[in-house]
């Protein structure tokens, strides 16, 4: 496996480790749907923090916002 392969693959496998996390934590009513979304929106606003101190990699953090927003937006959708 190439190098940018297994970043990928990494990232991945962490993004679904926490998705699933956070399914369990609801679903054992650890958590309730709006927790999840505090969850995203501080990691959204971490994420916008650390871009200022990483300017070469704008690519990968305009990506991350994206995909950010777009759960948020999601949940927005299913919440209604």
């Amino acid at each position: 496996m190439q190098a940018p392969d297994a970043v990928t693959a990494s990232n991945l496998v962490s993004s679904v480790t926490m998705a699933g996390l956070l399914r369990c934590l609801v679903q054992k009513g650890v958590l309730a749907p709006g927790d999840i979304r505090e969850i995203y929106e501080t990691a959204l606003m971490l994420l916008e923090l650390q871009q200022a101190s990483v300017p070469a990699r704008q690519e990968a953090f305009v990506a991350a916002r994206a995909a950010l927003e777009n759960s948020l937006q999601s949940r927005n959708r299913n919440a209604n």
